[in-house]
């Protein structure tokens, strides 16, 4: 993969994870998130340990990224809805 479009990929896991929080949050809440702060609303443990070896937590940028890679769908069309989907 190019680095163009690595570059793609994370903005729009970064993306889809603040599309994702707002499904979580109050409205006064959703108001105030973006993709510049996500990292307020996330935990700061990106990874886990099970079954002897380190994971990626759920719903993070990188691993919305790494779903993201597993689509045929163009970039544009992916929502978070379909990554939740395909498990």
């Amino acid at each position: 993969m190019n680095g163009r479009k690595a570059k793609q990929i994370r903005k729009k896991s970064r993306e889809l994870v603040v599309d994702w929080l707002k499904t979580m949050l109050v409205e006064e809440e959703i108001k105030k998130i973006s993709t510049n702060n996500i990292e307020k609303y996330l935990p700061e443990e990106k990874h886990f340990y099970a079954n002897n070896k380190f994971m990626i937590s759920a719903y993070t940028p990188r691993w919305f990224a790494q779903r993201i890679k597993k689509f045929n769908k163009k970039l544009k069309d992916i929502t978070w809805q379909d990554i939740e989907s395909q498990g």
